[in-house]
């Protein structure tokens, strides 16, 4: 059941507010029409089941479908225990961990990123459990209650050079991969144990693989630390800001640990971590800012930012470290009846998030968590068979939610001074792209206005003066002859409150 449970239940709390009042953020005034980024913003896809557990067939068809809604960045979690050799013998066999020739699990990895080259995606790996038996500490059978327990920090790291060196675009006839991130929600208890020491075992982690990656990755490659979990959860998950201070050795003030404390958390001689960006799963109440939790939501995520400056103030991080939404996604139902998000709601509150997103211009990303839904698993309780992720944009036998189109084309319309003011994204296609708004005149939709031009992103923002329902149909171009890409939700005008 894992962490599912606990995004599951802080979600209901959403839709408290969601089913007596469609919401969505106030910003600060907006201009007319959006003018260009200050920064590229990655479109971050992860389906683990689609893209590596799957047959050729099947995952390049999916990888069209990701392009076609306009992801541009493929998360894959590259399993450890999915690579390498003899993961489940307690004794480690004998082979150069060092070699990318020497473990014997990469193909349907080598098959993903050669065709993201084909595609154009971009590609960020995470090195991620579970750890082989061989790889953690007493070495006992794996259940779920052993799994990654006390992970070998050099084993980690020879396995973190190989990948580097197999995708530098020297291996073979492999392309380069120039993104990586270090071990995946390192304070949960599931992927880190045990969850009480966890910012020790991860401090091993990355001081260990961080210069084996910069070492053997290609030029360039910019590597992510964190991909941490969101909740705090007392036995089960370590609050992601107290995970952070232990990781790095700072006391409740970000200031350094020293002397008894220090000891008590291994810290030594520690080094500023050399990393391009923190990577953090932004899942948690939508709606909802929480003052005395250690919870960082999307909502909660500038919190982050500032605890980052603090931390580099200590001098444990670089200055300014950039932000990444690596995994996030909201359960709908359907299908499962142990949330209350209907299919509309999912579609509406994914779309405000995206817009939250946009305008922290520090979140470097927007990601989705599933193309299709989990399927449901055995066991005597609802809790039991929806413990998966039902965060999908596609139902498990592949029907179409109204989160597919959302999307696709995201929408957010939200009072004004005077009207209200509309912010959208073609995501599909490249360069400037044109939108015809379009609003709700009883039982049809009429133009509502001339075109208007997107950001070279596929991003705009325009103000018009009646409060109404609106879509737009997008174009691929800005010129009149441009081909029609499709039409959006239809989006009424909604105000969120945030608790803060």
């Amino acid at each position: 059941m894992s962490r599912r449970l606990v995004y599951a239940i802080l979600v209901a709390v959403v839709l408290l507010a969601v089913a007596s009042a469609a919401l969505v953020l106030v910003f600060e005034d907006k201009e007319d029409v959006v003018g260009p980024s200050d920064s590229v913003r990655w479109s971050v896809f992860e389906d683990h089941t689609a893209l590596i557990r799957s047959d050729v067939k099947r995952r390049r068809a999916v990888l069209r479908e990701l392009r076609e809604l306009g992801a541009d960045t493929l998360r894959v979690e590259l399993k450890w225990n999915e690579v390498a050799p003899q993961p489940n013998d307690a004794q480690r066999p004998s082979f150069d961990a060092a070699d990318p020739a020497a473990y014997s699990g990469f193909e349907p990895y080598d098959d993903l990123v050669r065709q993201a080259r084909h595609d154009d995606f971009r590609v960020l790996l995470t090195l991620a459990p579970e750890a082989p038996r061989w790889a953690s500490e007493g070495r006992r059978p794996i259940s779920a209650e052993t799994v990654n327990f006390r992970p070998d920090a050099r084993e980690f790291a020879s396995f973190a050079g190989a990948v580097a060196r197999r995708y530098s675009g020297g291996f073979r006839d492999l392309p380069a991969v120039r993104h990586f991130s270090i071990w995946n929600e390192p304070n949960h208890q599931q992927f880190l144990k045990p969850n009480s020491e966890s910012p020790r075992l991860y401090r091993a982690l990355v001081d260990a693989a961080m210069p084996r990656i910069r070492a053997e990755a290609a030029d360039g490659s910019k590597v992510l630390v964190g991909e941490t979990a969101p909740v705090g959860r007392p036995g089960t998950v370590m609050g992601p800001i107290r995970f952070l201070r232990r990781w790095l050795c700072l006391d409740a003030a970000f200031q350094p640990l020293s002397g008894a404390a220090a000891a008590r958390e291994g810290c030594g001689d520690v080094k500023k971590i050399d990393a391009d960006g923190f990577a953090h799963h932004p899942y948690g109440p939508a709606q909802r800012v929480f003052l005395r939790r250690d919870v960082i939501n999307l909502l909660a995520i500038k919190r982050l930012g500032g605890y980052l400056d603090r931390a580099a103030q200590a001098g444990r991080l670089p200055l300014d470290l950039p932000i990444y939404s690596t995994e996030f996604g909201l359960q709908s139902n359907p299908p499962d009846p142990t949330v209350s998000t209907t299919l509309a709601q999912q579609a509406q509150i994914l779309n405000e998030k995206e817009e939250f997103s946009f305008r922290y211009t520090r979140l470097r990303s927007y990601s989705q968590y599933l193309l299709y839904d989990d399927p449901p698993r055995p066991g005597a309780s609802p809790e039991e068979v929806w413990s998966g992720f039902q965060t999908g944009l596609r139902f498990t036998d592949g029907r179409a939610k109204p989160a597919l189109n959302a999307y696709r084309l995201p929408i957010v319309v939200t009072p004004a001074t005077a009207g209200v003011t509309i912010w959208g994204r073609v995501r599909p296609g490249s360069g400037v792209r044109s939108v015809q708004l379009e609003q709700r005149d009883g039982a049809r939709f009429v133009a509502a206005g001339k075109r208007v031009d997107t950001d070279d992103q596929g991003y705009f923002q325009v103000t018009r003066p009646v409060s109404a329902t609106y879509r737009f149909v997008a174009y691929a171009g800005k010129d009149q002859s441009s081909s029609r890409i499709g039409i959006s939700r239809a989006a009424r005008p909604v105000v969120q409150r945030v608790l803060r």
